[in-house]
């Protein structure tokens, strides 16, 4: 039997005879091909470059590490295929969560928002959020934002004070962490709930340039769904199934989504008798619930500009 220092001597030989293969290969003399432009995605123009010398104009990178599974007494080398930044680069010019905020709400940070010890404790968590959108976006994480109006006597008896579910600063806390990606060039879609309707059935149109299939696959892969005032449209059955499609793939492939809604999870299904059952559940298994209940900022602020 060999040696365990044997072993390693040949598996050390073996990657320097790989690499210098590659190396040789990399340097051979182009085909008849070489005049011909880079590769670009799909055949498709690009959106401001024709890409990236540094992953060939592929929009990914292999790399190998040694790693040493559990069970092994050597470690082994395991082949990776990354995203290159020019990727997600490209995925950003598409995919810019403020594109379609006007002036004002391009304004809305965290750095300017007002805080106090009604909201403190809804903003730090959404701060936070942002602050680790990589490993959520690893895992998948979602965020509910949420002020249901059958739950405020509830709460205002508690807490002995006056509250509402709306103008609390849902829709002002979501467009503050579509800001903050925009800013880190993070590629999100900020949405009503009925603008994502409109694109759907827009699709119904002969005139249409996008098929209905072209958009649920925009909403399903994005790495960042946002969507605000869930549950507010008038809903027919085509609607409440093609919410649950988008919902349900999302769940399945681990991408962030972030609502805000008049509605707790809990009577979703009040709202849709179909799929609102199914809906919440996939909702309360993968998000993290942010409740926003208090006074009625948008009444504050009127009267303070009076």
């Amino acid at each position: 039997m060999e040696s365990m220092g044997q072993v390693m001597q040949d598996l050390l030989k073996r990657v320097e005879r790989l690499r210098a293969e590659a190396l040789k290969t990399s340097s051979e003399a182009p085909d008849e091909n070489q005049d011909l432009p880079p590769k670009k995605y799909n055949d498709a123009p690009a959106i401001s470059t024709e890409g990236c010398e540094k992953c060939d104009y592929t929009g990914t990178i292999n790399t190998f590490r040694w790693e040493q599974p559990e069970g092994y007494q050597i470690p082994v080398q395991i082949a990776v295929v990354e995203n290159c930044s020019c990727h997600t680069e490209r995925m950003f010019q598409k995919y810019n969560a403020s594109e379609s905020f006007n002036a004002k709400e391009r304004g809305y940070t965290f750095k300017t928002a007002t805080i106090d010890n009604m909201n403190r404790e809804q903003f730090g968590v959404a701060i936070d959020f942002v602050r680790d959108i990589k490993r959520h976006l690893e895992l998948g994480t979602w965020l509910y934002i949420f002020g249901d109006d059958a739950r405020v006597p509830g709460a205002s008896k508690e807490q002995g004070a006056i509250l509402n579910a709306y103008g609390t600063g849902k829709t002002y806390l979501m467009q503050c962490m579509a800001n903050a990606f925009s800013y880190r060039k993070i590629p999100a879609i900020y949405v009503t709930e009925e603008r994502l309707f409109s694109d759907i059935k827009a699709t119904y149109n002969r005139a249409s340039e996008d098929s209905e299939d072209e958009v649920l696959q925009r909403y399903y892969s994005v790495p960042i769904l946002m969507i605000d005032d869930i549950f507010t449209a008038q809903y027919k059955e085509w609607a409440e199934g093609k919410l649950f499609s988008i919902i349900d793939e999302r769940q399945k492939n681990n991408k962030v989504t972030i609502m805000t809604s008049n509605y707790s999870l809990g009577r979703i299904r009040e709202r849709l008798p179909m799929n609102g059952g199914k809906i919440g559940s996939r909702i309360d298994g993968k998000a993290i619930q942010i409740e926003m209940l208090g006074p009625d900022r948008r009444a504050l602020n009127k009267n303070e500009s009076a």
